[in-house]
C-alpha cells in the first residue's frame, strides 16, 4: 500500500494518525516522519511548519467528513428526510473514522487560537462545515418543516459537539433522538 500512495499522502496519514493518538502539541514533525517512512525535511518540503501539516490534515479531515455527511443528500428536496440522512450519516462516520473524531475532539480548544495564521485557517474550515450544516437546518426551517423556535446555527453547534460526549453507540443514538425531538418541537411532527 505505501508504494501506491504518495509521500505527501503518506505524510498526512501518518500526521493524522499522530494527531488523534497525541494530540497537535503531543507530536513532533520527527515522529511524523519516522511513521511515514520519509525524511523529515520532505515534510518541510510540503509544509513549511507542523501548524500548516496540521491544516492539511484538518482540511482532509473535514473535506472527507462534509463529503459523506452531505453527499447523499445533495439533491434531497424534503428537509425532513434530508436532515435525518445529515444525522444519520454524521453517526456513521464519527463512528467509523475514529481518528478524524479524535482531532475533532481534542482540538476544538484550540479552534479560537489567533497566534498563527494556520490556526485561523483550521477555525475558518470548521465555521464553512458548521455554517454548511446550519443552512441546512435553516432551509428546513423556512420550509416549516422543523419548529420556527430553532436556532440554525445552535442546533449546529450542538449537532457538531454532541456526539463528542460518548463513543458508544446506544449513547449515540440517544444524542440523535433527542436532537432530532428538539428540532420538531412544536412544529407538528
Amino acid at each position: 500500500m505505501r508504494a501506491k500512495l504518495s509521500s505527501r499522502e503518506r505524510i498526512i496519514r501518518a500526521a493524522r494518525k499522530a494527531f488523534a493518538e497525541r494530540g497537535h502539541d503531543g507530536v513532533s514533525m520527527s515522529e511524523i516522519a519516522q511513521m511515514a517512512g520519509v525524511k523529515k525535511a520532505l515534510i518541510y518540503y510540503y509544509f513549511p511548519s507542523k501548524e500548516d501539516l496540521f491544516y492539511e490534515v484538518w482540511q482532509y479531515s473535514i473535506d472527507e467528513l462534509e463529503d459523506h455527511v452531505f453527499s447523499e443528500t445533495s439533491d434531497e428536496n424534503v428537509y425532513v428526510s434530508k436532515l435525518k440522512r445529515i444525522l444519520r450519516s454524521y453517526i456513521d462516520f464519527i463512528t467509523s473514522k475514529n481518528e478524524i473524531k479524535k482531532i475533532m475532539d481534542q482540538e476544538r480548544a484550540n479552534l479560537s487560537r489567533e497566534d498563527n495564521e494556520s490556526w485561523k485557517r483550521v477555525r475558518d474550515r470548521y465555521e464553512a462545515l458548521k455554517e454548511k450544516l446550519s443552512s441546512a437546518i435553516n432551509d428546513a426551517k423556512a420550509a416549516q418543516e422543523i419548529s420556527k423556535d430553532v436556532d440554525p446555527d445552535s442546533a449546529a453547534d450542538l449537532i457538531l459537539n454532541g456526539f463528542s460526549i460518548t463513543e458508544d453507540p446506544d449513547g449515540l443514538e440517544s444524542i440523535r433522538e433527542i436532537i432530532w425531538r428538539g428540532l420538531f418541537s412544536n412544529s407538528g411532527e
